[in-house]
C-alpha cells in the first residue's frame, strides 16, 4: 500500500470523524431517567413498607407540668393538687414487672366452661378437639383465682400491641409510649439504644427538688433480670452498680443502687436458661434473708422457688456464693437486708414461652409446662408482695402474642393480642369506680365514632371491650360453629402502660408518649375534697400529648400531619379544656359540690373528652407511622417493574439504533405519559385515602404517577416501532436454535432465577452467600465446557488457541471463587454452622498482623496481573503503563497495605497492654501509637491514586508506544505498521517501518487504567482480608473479560454472549461483597473504616468512606462493566469512526442490562419482604435485605451509567476520535 493512498484514506477518515462527532446528551438523559425511575420505585415502596418517624430529644421533668395553671381551674382547688416536684401523687412505692414473652391473651384467661367441656376424657362428639384441651389454655389458674378472690386488687386486660411484633420494637413502645417504626430518624442507626424519653430514665434520673417543701426526693433502686435485649436498649439505665458501690458513690449519684443480670436471648432452642436465671434470683429480693426470717412459710417458699429452676448448674453461678461476699449479689454497702427491703422496681423478663413457640409451636405439651412454671412464679410473687407493708403493684404481661405456628413479628390478631394482668397488695378499683370508668369509655367511644376521621380507626381504638375470639376459635364443631361464646374482656393498648406506670409511681409521663392511662387504675382516687383522680390523670395525659404534637410539628417540616388533622386535634383539646373550666365554675369554691350527681356526670363527660382526644391522636398517627401502606407498596413495586422493562427495552433498542433516535422517539411520549400519570394518580389518591386504604401524601401520588406514566410510555414508544421492533434482535440471538450461546444464556437465566428465588425463604436469604457462589460456579463451569468443545472441534489455529485461553481463564475463575469463599463473616443465624475467618481468628475483632502482612502481597500481585493483561497487545510498553501500573499503583497500594499493618499492630498492642496493665493506667502509656504515620500513609495513598493516577490517565489515557525497527514487524499481534517514507527509500536499503504498540486494544487498555485508579481507592478503605479478597476479585474481573473475549472468537453468534457476561459479572459483585467481610445486616457494616485518613468524625466524608467499604465490590464491578464492550477494541474500529452515536449506544445498552440485573434482584427482595411482612423474621432478615438492595442498585446504576460510561468511557472515545489520522493496514 502506498503512502499517498494511505494519506488519502486518512484524510477521508478525518472528514468522516469531523462529521460524526460523539454526542452524549442523549446518553445523559436516558441514564438520568433510568436512575430516577429506580429511585422513585424504591422511595415509594419504602414509604409504604419502612415505618419512619422523627425522634424528639425532649424529656419530661417532674417539676414542669405539661400545662400552665389558670385561676379558677380545678388544679388550684383542694390541698392534694400536684406539687412542683411531681405530676401526680404516687399510688405505689414499689412495682414488679414480669414479662412473659409471647404471653397471648388467651394463655392468661380461664374458662370454667372450657375446662369442664374439654378437660374430660369423652369430650364433645363431632368437635375438632375431641377430649383434648389445647396445651396453652387454662394453664395460669393463679390469675383466675386471684381475680375471683380479690376483684378489687386485680384485673386482666387484652394488651393490644402495635406491629411489628418483635421484642425490641415492643419493648421500645412499652417504655417510651411511642408507636414502633423500623427507622427512627435521629436515633443511633448503628445500634438499638433508646435515646428518647422513657420511664426507665425517669426512674434512674437523680431526683430534683423537694416534695411538699420539706422532704428531699428519694432515689430509686432497680433490679433487672432476664432478656439481654433490655441491656442493648438501655445500657445506661440498666448499669449494674455492685462493683462501684461505696458510701461516697451512692451519696453523690443519688440514683440508687442497681442489680442487673441479663441472659442471652437469641437461642430459641433453649427453653430454660433465661427463665432459670430469673427465677433463681428473684427470691433474693422477694424473700427476707434467712438470718432475718426463719419461719416455715418462708422456708417452703424458698424451696418452691428452688424447684422452679430446671437446670442444676444455674446454682453454680457466683451470685449464689454465700461464702465470698464480693462475688454474690451483695456489696460492702448493700447487704442482703437492703436487697430485700430497699428495691423500688423489679423487671423480670422470661423467654421460655416464646422460645417454646418458636421451637415447637403453641400446640405442644412443652408450652403447658412453661406456663405452669410461670403460674407458680406468679403465686410466689403475689405471696411476697402481700407480706410487704409498702404499696406494691405487679404487672404481668406479654410483649406480643404468637400465631398458630409459634411465630411473631407481623400484625395478625394472634400476634398483636397479648395479655396484661395487674395486681396490687392494695385495693385500686371498685365496682363503683368501674361503672364510672365504663361510662367514660362509652362516652369517648361515641365521640370518636361520630367523627369522620375516627370512624376509620381500628375497632380496638374505638371500643374498649373485646371478645376473646382466640379462645372460642380453637374449639369448633365439625360444621365450623363455635362450641361456646367468646368471653368479653377489657382492651387496652400496650403503650397505655407507660403513662399508667409513670403516674402511679409519681413519675412524669415520658415526653413522646402517645398512650392513655388505663382508667381503672385512677378512677377510685377520689374523696370529697380532691379532684377526681381519673380526670386529673387524663388532663395531664392530654396536655402531654398535645405538647408532643406541637413540638413535633415545630421541629419537622415534613411531619405529614394534614391541616384538617391538626385543626381537629386542637378543636378537641380546646373543647375538653372549655368543659374543664365549665366544671370548675360549677364546683365553685365549695368542694362539697363534687358529690352532686350532675357534677359527677360532668366530670365523666370531661374525662371522656380528654380520653377521646388522646385516642384520636393515637389513631391518626397509627395510620401514618405503624401500619403498612399496601397502595404505596404496590405502587413502588409497579414502578420498579416498569423501570426494569425500560432498562431491557433500552438494551434491545441500543443494538439497533443510536440513543439520539431513541430519545427522539420516546422523549415526548415519556414526558406526556408522566404528566398524565401524575394527574390520574393524584385523582386516585383521594379515593385511596378516603377509603382508608392508604395514607399517601400529595407528593407520593405525584411521584408514583410521574414514574409509572413515564416508564410505561417509554417502553411502549420503543416497542411500538414497526420498522425496527424491540424484538427484531431476537432472531439474531438465535434463541430458538440449540447453540453454544443459547445454552450459556439459558444457564445464566437460570442463575438469575435462583438468585431471585433465594428471598422466598428466610433460611435461603441468610445463606445467600452460598447460593450466589453456587450459581457463579455453575455458570463458569458452563463456559469451561464451551471452551473444551471449541478445543475439541478445532485441530489447530486461532480458534483452538482461543478455546485454550478461555478454558484457562474459566478454571482460574473457579479456583479464585473458592478462595474468595474462604473469607467469611457469619450472620447470627449461621453461627452454628459457620466459622468467621475475616479477621484471621474466629473470636477476633481486629485483623491479625499476619493477615495484614499477607495483604502486602497484593501490592505485587495485582499490578503484575494488570501488566500481564496488557502484555498481549503490547500496551504494557507505553509510558502511562510503566509509570502508573508498575510504579504509581504499587506505591498507592503499598502505602494502603502499610496503613493496615500499622493498624493491626496498634490494635493488638493496645489489647495486650490493656489486658496486662491496671485499669487506671492511661492507654497512651501502653504500647505504640502509629496514628500519625497511619494518617499520613492513608492520605498519601489516596493522593497518589487520585492526584497522580487519575490525573495522568485523564491527560493521556492511551497505552500506545511507537517502535521503528529496521525490519517490518507485521506479524506482531495487535500492532499497527505504517510505511513512513517508503516511496523515498533508496533501492538496496532496509525499509523503516513504524509500529504502534497497543493499537489493537487501545480502548480496552485505556479504560483498564481508569479502573486501576478506582481499585486503588477501594483497596485503601478495605480491611486486610477485604483488601486481599478485593484484589482477587479484580483479577477475576480481568479474567472474566478475557474469558468472554476468547469465547467470542470460538462462537459464531458472538454478539449474543453479552447477556451471560453481564449476569456473571453482576453475580461476581455479590461474591465479592460477602468475601470482603459483609452480610446483609446492619451489624456487619464495618464502621471502624470511617476513620481511614480522617482524625475526627466528619459526617459526609466518613459516610462516603463507609459506603465505599461496604459497596466496594459493586462499585468496582460497575466501573469494570464497559470493558465488556471496549476490551480488544482497536483504535481504528470502524463502527466508532463511522457511527460514534451507535457505538456509545451499545455501551449504554450493556450498562442498562447490568443495571437491570440488580433491579431484578431488588424487586424480588422487595416483593418477598412485602409478602412476608407478617413473618417473624421480616424486620431481622427480609427488611434489611431490601434496605441493602436499594444502595446496591442505585449506586451500581449511577456509577456505571453516569461515571463509568458518561465520564470515563466518553473521555476515552473522544480522545480516540481526536487521533483519527492513522488507519490499520
Amino acid at each position: 500500500m502506498s503512502l499517498n493512498s494511505e494519506t488519502s484514506r486518512s484524510a477521508k477518515a478525518e472528514s468522516a470523524t469531523s462529521q460524526a462527532a460523539l454526542r452524549v446528551r442523549a446518553h445523559w438523559l436516558v441514564s438520568l431517567l433510568l436512575v430516577a425511575l429506580s429511585a422513585a420505585g424504591f422511595w415509594l415502596f419504602s414509604r409504604g413498607f419502612l415505618l419512619t418517624r422523627m425522634v424528639l430529644p425532649d424529656h419530661s421533668l417532674p417539676s414542669v407540668l405539661p400545662f400552665q395553671s389558670a385561676p379558677g381551674t380545678l388544679e388550684s382547688v383542694g390541698p392534694d393538687a400536684a406539687s412542683a416536684s411531681e405530676w401526680y401523687p404516687a399510688k405505689y412505692e414499689r412495682a414488679i414487672i414480669l414479662v412473659v414473652d409471647a404471653l397471648r391473651v388467651d394463655f392468661a384467661m380461664w374458662s370454667d366452661e372450657l375446662n369442664s367441656t374439654f378437660g374430660t376424657a369423652g369430650g364433645v362428639p363431632g368437635s375438632q378437639h375431641i377430649g383434648r384441651l389445647m396445651p396453652y389454655h387454662n394453664r395460669l389458674p393463679a390469675i383466675a383465682a386471684l381475680s375471683r378472690e380479690r376483684p378489687d386488687q386485680s384485673m386482666l386486660y387484652r394488651f393490644r400491641a402495635d406491629p411489628p411484633t418483635t421484642t425490641l420494637q415492643r419493648l421500645k413502645g412499652l417504655t417510651t409510649g411511642q408507636l414502633p417504626t423500623f427507622i427512627d430518624a435521629g436515633s443511633n442507626f448503628a445500634g438499638s439504644t433508646v435515646d428518647e424519653d422513657n420511664w426507665l430514665q425517669a426512674l434512674r434520673r437523680p431526683p430534683i427538688g423537694i416534695i411538699n417543701g420539706t422532704k428531699a426526693a428519694r432515689s430509686h433502686n432497680l433490679v433487672f433480670l432476664g432478656d439481654d435485649t433490655w441491656i442493648s436498649m438501655f445500657p445506661n439505665e440498666l448499669s449494674d452498680t455492685q462493683a462501684t458501690e461505696t458510701n461516697d458513690t451512692l451519696q453523690k449519684s443519688r440514683t440508687g443502687w442497681a442489680r442487673v443480670r441479663p441472659f442471652p436471648s437469641l437461642n430459641v432452642w433453649d427453653l430454660d436458661t433465661v427463665d432459670d436465671g430469673v427465677l433463681s434470683r428473684l427470691p433474693m429480693f422477694l424473700l427476707p434473708p434467712e438470718s432475718e426470717n426463719k419461719s416455715e412459710i418462708i422456708r417452703k417458699e424458698r424451696e418452691q422457688w428452688r424447684q422452679l429452676v430446671k437446670q442444676p448448674h444455674m446454682w453454680e453461678h457466683s451470685d449464689f456464693n454465700e461464702m465470698t461476699q464480693a462475688n454474690s449479689m451483695v456489696s460492702d454497702k448493700v447487704g442482703h437486708a437492703q436487697l430485700h427491703h430497699e428495691w423500688d422496681m423489679i423487671i423480670a423478663h422470661g423467654l421460655g414461652v416464646d422460645h417454646c413457640g418458636h421451637r415447637f409451636g403453641p400446640d405442644h405439651s412443652a408450652i403447658s409446662h412453661k406456663l405452669a412454671q410461670m403460674n407458680t412464679a406468679i403465686e410466689l410473687i403475689v405471696n411476697a408482695i402481700d407480706r410487704d407493708d409498702k404499696p406494691t403493684a405487679l404487672y404481668v404481661f406479654g410483649d406480643h402474642g404468637m400465631d398458630n405456628k409459634g411465630d411473631h413479628g407481623g400484625d395478625s390478631p394472634r400476634e398483636v393480642d397479648a395479655g396484661l394482668w395487674i395486681y396490687s397488695n392494695r385495693k385500686w378499683h371498685s365496682k363503683e369506680s368501674d361503672e364510672r370508668t365504663a361510662r367514660v369509655l362509652r362516652n369517648a367511644q361515641e365521640l370518636i365514632s361520630s367523627n369522620a376521621l375516627g370512624s376509620s380507626f381500628d375497632q380496638d381504638l374505638k371500643e374498649s371491650w373485646w371478645r376473646n375470639t382466640h379462645l372460642s376459635d380453637d374449639y369448633k364443631s365439625a360444621s365450623g360453629e363455635h362450641l361456646f361464646e367468646a368471653p368479653e374482656l377489657r382492651s387496652v393498648s400496650q403503650i397505655d402502660l407507660v403513662s399508667t406506670l409513670s403516674l402511679s409511681l409519681g413519675l412524669p409521663i415520658p415526653f413522646n408518649n402517645l398512650g392513655t392511662a388505663i382508667p381503672e387504675m385512677f378512677a377510685s382516687d377520689n374523696d370529697s375534697s380532691a379532684e377526681w383522680g381519673l380526670l386529673s390523670v387524663l388532663r395531664l395525659n392530654a396536655a402531654q400529648v398535645l405538647r408532643y404534637i406541637e413540638k413535633y410539628v415545630s421541629n419537622s417540616r415534613s411531619h405529614g400531619f394534614t391541616d384538617d388533622a391538626l385543626r381537629l386535634w386542637n378543636d378537641m383539646y380546646n373543647q375538653a379544656e372549655d368543659s374543664y373550666r365549665e366544671l370548675a365554675d360549677a364546683i365553685g369554691q365549695n368542694p362539697k359540690n363534687r358529690r352532686q350527681p350532675h357534677i359527677r356526670e360532668l366530670e365523666e363527660r370531661v374525662a371522656a373528652e380528654y380520653f377521646a382526644f388522646t385516642r384520636m391522636v393515637l389513631g391518626s398517627l397509627r395510620q401514618m407511622w405503624a401500619q403498612f401502606d399496601p397502595v404505596l407498596i404496590l405502587a413502588g413495586l409497579c414502578t420498579l417493574v416498569l423501570s426494569i422493562a425500560a432498562l431491557l427495552a433500552l438494551y434491545a433498542q441500543s443494538r439497533l439504533r443510536s440513543l439520539d433516535i431513541i430519545i427522539a422517539r420516546a422523549g415526548w411520549p415519556c414526558i406526556s405519559g408522566g404528566i398524565a400519570g401524575a394527574v390520574v394518580f393524584r385523582a386516585l389518591s383521594s379515593v385511596f385515602v378516603s377509603s382508608g386504604l392508604s395514607h399517601m401524601a400529595s407528593l407520593d401520588a405525584t411521584v408514583a404517577g410521574l414514574a409509572m406514566g413515564a416508564a410505561a410510555t417509554f417502553c411502549v414508544a420503543l416497542v411500538s416501532d414497526s420498522k425496527a421492533s424491540t424484538f427484531a434482535f431476537v432472531p439474531q440471538l438465535q434463541w430458538l436454535a440449540v447453540t453454544p450461546a443459547t445454552v450459556l444464556n439459558v444457564v445464566a437465566a437460570e442463575a438469575t432465577i435462583i438468585h431471585c428465588l433465594a428471598f422466598s425463604s428466610n433460611s435461603f436469604t441468610f445463606n445467600e452467600d452460598s447460593i450466589v457462589l453456587y450459581t457463579v460456579q455453575t455458570l463458569v463451569l458452563a463456559t469451561s465446557l464451551l471452551s473444551v468443545r471449541a478445543i475439541l472441534s478445532s485441530s489447530a489455529g486461532p480458534k483452538r488457541a482461543s478455546g485454550t485461553r478461555a478454558l484457562v481463564c474459566s478454571l482460574l475463575i473457579i479456583v479464585l471463587n473458592r478462595t474468595l469463599a474462604y473469607s467469611t463473616v457469619c450472620r447470627e443465624e449461621q453461627l452454628s454452622a459457620c466459622t468467621p475467618t475475616f479477621y484471621g481468628a474466629p473470636s477476633a475483632s481486629i485483623s491479625t498482623v499476619y493477615l495484614a502482612a499477607a495483604n502486602v502481597v497484593m501490592v505485587w500481585l495485582v499490578p503484575s496481573a494488570v501488566t500481564y493483561a496488557l502484555r498481549r497487545s503490547y500496551s504494557d510498553r507505553a509510558m502511562v503503563s510503566k509509570l502508573w501500573v508498575s510504579l504509581g499503583m504499587r506505591v498507592s497500594m503499598g502505602m494502603a497495605a502499610a496503613y493496615w499493618v500499622l493498624d493491626s499492630i496498634d490494635g493488638q498492642t493496645a489489647s495486650g497492654a490493656a489486658a496486662a496493665s491496671s485499669p487506671t493506667r492511661s492507654s497512651a502509656v501502653n504500647g505504640s501509637d502509629w496514628s500519625d504515620m497511619r494518617m499520613a500513609l492513608a492520605r498519601m495513598a489516596a493522593g497518589v491514586a487520585l492526584g497522580g493516577g487519575l490525573a495522568a490517565w485523564y491527560a493521556s489515557p492511551f497505552c500506545l508506544d511507537v517502535e521503528l525497527p529496521n525490519v517490518p514487524i507485521l506479524s506482531q499481534p495487535q500492532a499497527l505498521s505504517t510505511n513512513k517514507g517508503a516511496s523515498r527509500a533508496p533501492a538496496g536499503q532496509s525499509q523503516r517501518t513504524a509500529v504502534i504498540l497497543g493499537y489493537g486494544n487501545a480502548y480496552g487498555a485505556a479504560y483498564l487504567i481508569f479502573v486501576t485508579v478506582v481499585f486503588c481507592v477501594l483497596f485503601l478503605v478495605q480491611q486486610p482480608m477485604g483488601g486481599i479478597m478485593l484484589s482477587l476479585l479484580f483479577i477475576e474481573l480481568i479474567l472474566c473479560v478475557e474469558l468472554f473475549d476468547a469465547l467470542r472468537d470460538t462462537i459464531e453468534e458472538a454478539s449474543s454472549l453479552l447477556c451471560a457476561q453481564v449476569i456473571l459479572m453482576a453475580q461476581l459483585s455479590y461474591v465479592g461483597y460477602f468475601a470482603t467481610g459483609h452480610q446483609f445486616t446492619l451489624v456487619s457494616i464495618q464502621w471502624s473504616t470511617a476513620f481511614v485518613g480522617v482524625r475526627e468524625m466528619q459526617l459526609v466524608v466518613c459516610g462516603i468512606i463507609v459506603a465505599l467499604n461496604t459497596l466496594g465490590s459493586f462499585v468496582l464491578m460497575a466501573a469494570c462493566m464497559p470493558l465488556a464492550v471496549l476490551w480488544n477494541e482497536s483504535l481504528g474500529t470502524q463502527l466508532l469512526r463511522l457511527a460514534p452515536d451507535n457505538y456509545i449506544s451499545r455501551i449504554t445498552g450493556a450498562g442498562a442490562a447490568y443495571a437491570a440485573y440488580h433491579a431484578v434482584v431488588s424487586v424480588s427482595s422487595a416483593a418477598c419482604a412485602a409478602w412476608f411482612r407478617r413473618h417473624l423474621m421480616v424486620w431481622k432478615i427480609f427488611a434489611p435485605r431490601f434496605m441493602f438492595s436499594v444502595p446496591i442498585t442505585l449506586v451500581s446504576s449511577a456509577v456505571l451509567l453516569l461515571v463509568a460510561i458518561g465520564l470515563a468511557t466518553v473521555h476515552i472515545l473522544r480522545m480516540g476520535l481526536s487521533v483519527g489520522n492513522t488507519q490499520a493496514m
